[in-house]
């Protein structure tokens, strides 16, 4: 039996996350919830701790808005039942697509649990228009979102959920501070036969505030005036786990091999694939700029590599675009690490049989 803790929900703007390693999606029967009283919520310091659990975003192409609802959020310790949080008044998240760099909304403030090692976080999302939909760029009216198995009419009656089985802890006495980010670059779909909704899978990370630093950076106006990218849309930076130049790898575009065949389950394909992207604009300087929040100090560091092509980057596709310079940095928890795209991207040239390729891809059919 589950421990239910009722709380009002805040709005403030929080910090959070750890590495997610499995995510998955489900329901849980109702009979559950109604069977199961109310847990203690009084324990000493000495067996308790408190958690805050905060959302952050990655960008995604061809959509302006995001409107998600939360009814609640549950974490299981590792002994015992799972801890409920049922929010009085769901909370919204107005346009998940504002919370990126190290923007993010608080959802569950300073709750105190048992302390102790966690396995997972279940986020309970209100599926379908008005409480979740998305806005397309398209300028089309607002289309339903839903996480997977919504979309069929809940016939069972049982609630939905995003499951990350990601382990954490929370300290006895202490403080747990966490940020989930939602990949959308993977996590939001739009299905082939999806007739005016989107399906939001469980692409996310959890992150743990006390870890993480930021990378900031410029794209320079000579990148973005080539020929390739004055004829291309979508200008992001893309994140990747270690030095991916040293390894011998190039880097590789967003790709979940089981969207395709229509897996609830976030998958992970071969070769190196970024952990989260960043849209670049133009700051209060003019210049094109990028900021990605929320960074797990690792000792391998991360490497990063700029696109002018992420609008042909479709999660359920192993595409082919087009990455300048790949640069290398480290990242310290409570840092910000600087990095700057310079070199240009190949200039496209017309192949023998008349397909748009591009000069480095000509040097090496010759």
């Amino acid at each position: 039996m589950s421990k239910k803790r009722h709380f009002h929900s805040s709005r403030q703007t929080a910090e959070t996350l750890t590495k997610a390693t499995l995510l998955s999606v489900g329901g849980l029967g109702l009979a559950l919830l109604t069977a199961c009283g109310s847990g203690g919520g009084s324990g000493s310091s000495s067996d308790t701790g408190t958690a805050s659990f905060a959302v952050t975003d990655g960008p995604v192409d061809d959509v302006d808005s995001i409107h998600l609802t939360f009814s609640r959020i549950d974490i299981k310790p590792k002994e015992g039942p799972a801890e409920e949080f049922i929010f009085d008044e769901p909370v919204i998240i107005e346009n998940l697509l504002a919370l990126t760099g190290n923007a993010s909304q608080e959802v569950v403030s300073d709750r105190e649990v048992p302390a102790g090692e966690y396995q997972w976080i279940r986020i309970y999302v209100e599926g379908g228009f008005p409480d979740s939909y998305v806005v397309p760029s398209s300028g089309g009216p607002e289309e339903d979102l839903f996480i997977p198995g919504q979309q069929n009419g809940n016939s069972n009656g049982n609630p939905r959920f995003l499951q990350l089985n990601s382990g954490f802890i929370v300290p006895a006495g202490g403080e747990a501070d966490f940020t989930l980010d939602f990949v959308l670059r993977k996590g939001l779909t739009k299905p082939a036969n999806g007739d005016g909704y989107y399906l939001l899978r469980p692409a996310m990370r959890l992150i743990n505030n006390v870890e993480v630093g930021t990378i900031v950076g410029t794209v320079d106006a000579t990148v973005l005036a080539s020929t390739r990218c004055a004829a291309s849309e979508g200008n992001t930076v893309y994140l990747y786990e270690g030095d991916i130049t040293t390894a011998g790898q190039a880097p590789d575009d967003v790709y979940d091999p089981g969207i395709e065949g229509g897996s609830d389950e976030v998958m992970d394909a071969e070769g190196a694939r970024p952990v989260t992207t960043a849209e670049v604009v133009q700051d209060n300087d003019g210049a094109m700029s990028f900021e990605i929040g929320f960074v797990r100090e690792i000792e391998a560091g991360y490497s990063l590599a700029f696109t002018c092509e992420s609008s042909n980057d479709f999660a359920a596709t192993d595409d082919d675009i087009t990455f300048t310079e790949v640069v290398y940095t480290q990242v310290e928890a409570g840092q910000t690490a600087t990095v700057t795209f310079t070199e240009l991207p190949p200039e496209p040239v017309q192949d023998t049989t008349g397909n748009e390729g591009s000069a480095e891809e000509e040097q090496t059919l010759l």
